[in-house]
């Protein structure tokens, strides 16, 4: 929050779940941020954000949002947006502020010691947790010499597009990946136009942990993140050989933030779950009883 505060940007966050319910979460979590309360669902139906995978006749369930941000500017134009089909997953805070401050593709300063006729590659993951629930991005920092290019998918056989790519580990998810604006060039021998990035280059990979591969130690639990970047310069009259540079990640996993559904004790903050969710069934009941009768 101190970050979000620091660069002048306010957080909103739209629920189903009626004012005390939100009041009580707040107080538990300590949240600061303004909880906006949108019990029958118009609101979110309205922006069409409407989880239409929960069927109406699912009463205790029917009127969650999919889950997602927007990223609104000082004129009310909404200029990035963070949706997920899968309900436990958000967005991590790195990722909406890079957003909201017009960063996600800023290239970061350059390392010293490389040749300026090769491209250099920077990784690194945004964030130092990586809960069960919320995404980070691996993301990687291309620095292009002058006069040379890389390739963005599709390609024809023979070329290799700048890409992160994950080892097979069934506890990491990987997300669409967060590309720059390309460019088009037509190659003189065959005629295919491709896509192409030039200059200074950033990739993102959203990744995500479902707990199924986190290691314990004294320290907590954490879990390793680990891949490679590949790409392959060209410049006006030749590409060189594709290349590659492993990466690897050792992450705090940290723990999601639960709802208390019981007495919550240990990890899980008192916030009256049980109480305000048997009202929420009592009401999506009444209101479906109501419907019939009509």
């Amino acid at each position: 929050m101190d970050d979000y505060r620091a660069a002048g940007v306010r957080l909103y966050a739209l629920s189903y779940d009626e004012p005390d319910a939100l009041a009580d979460y707040a107080a538990a979590h300590d949240t600061t941020f303004t909880l906006l309360s949108d019990p029958d669902s118009e609101v979110i139906t309205s922006f069409g954000i409407l989880n239409t995978l929960i069927p109406p006749d699912d009463h205790p369930w029917y009127g969650l949002p999919f889950p997602g941000s927007y990223v609104i500017d000082a004129d009310g134009t909404i200029v990035a947006k963070f949706f997920e089909h899968n309900f436990a997953i958000r967005s991590g805070p790195e990722q909406l502020l890079a957003a909201a401050l017009d960063q996600e593709f800023e290239a970061s300063a350059p390392g010293g010691g490389e040749p300026a006729d090769r491209v250099s590659v920077d990784v690194q993951i945004d964030g130092d947790r990586l809960p069960m629930g919320v995404t980070r991005q691996i993301v990687a920092t291309f620095r292009v010499p002058e006069g040379q290019h890389l390739y963005s998918e599709p390609v024809p056989d023979g070329l290799v597009a700048a890409a992160i790519e994950l080892d097979d580990n069934d506890g990491i998810l990987s997300y669409e990946p967060v590309t720059p604006p390309t460019g088009s060039l037509t190659l003189s021998g065959s005629g295919d136009t491709l896509a192409v990035y030039e200059g200074d280059v950033v990739l993102r990979l959203p990744v995500a942990q479902n707990a199924r591969n986190m290691q314990k130690d004294d320290d907590g639990r954490f879990v390793t993140i680990s891949g490679q970047v590949r790409w392959q310069a060209c410049d006006d009259v030749e590409c060189f050989l594709p290349e590659s540079m492993p990466f690897s990640f050792r992450v705090e996993a940290g723990f999601p933030v639960l709802g208390d559904m019981g007495p919550g004790v240990g990890r899980v903050p008192a916030m009256n779950g049980a109480q305000h969710f048997q009202r929420l069934i009592d009401r999506r009941a009444g209101t479906e009883s109501r419907d019939e009768d009509q």
